[in-house]
């Protein structure tokens, strides 16, 4: 995690798999998560990479805002 006054980032990376993933859990997602999570940050304008790394992990990284500002309700 690194931050400054603008944005926030943070970086998820795994190892490469020790063994190939058991058939019952290869298929158990919808298949939209990096999708789905990369609509959410874009809603506040932020960005995501995703994707597989040189070692065959995989890294997920998001870089956000460090403030959002909310709607204020209205008077």
């Amino acid at each position: 995690m690194e931050y400054d006054n603008a944005h926030v980032r943070l970086t998820v990376r795994n190892t490469p798999p020790s063994e190939r993933p058991r058939g019952a859990l290869a298929g158990t997602g919808s298949g939209l998560g990096i999708a789905h999570l990369r609509q959410r940050i874009e809603l506040v304008h932020g960005t995501l990479r995703a994707g597989p790394c040189s070692d065959g992990g995989f890294s997920v990284e998001a870089t956000l805002p460090a403030y959002v500002p909310t709607s204020e309700s209205a008077v």
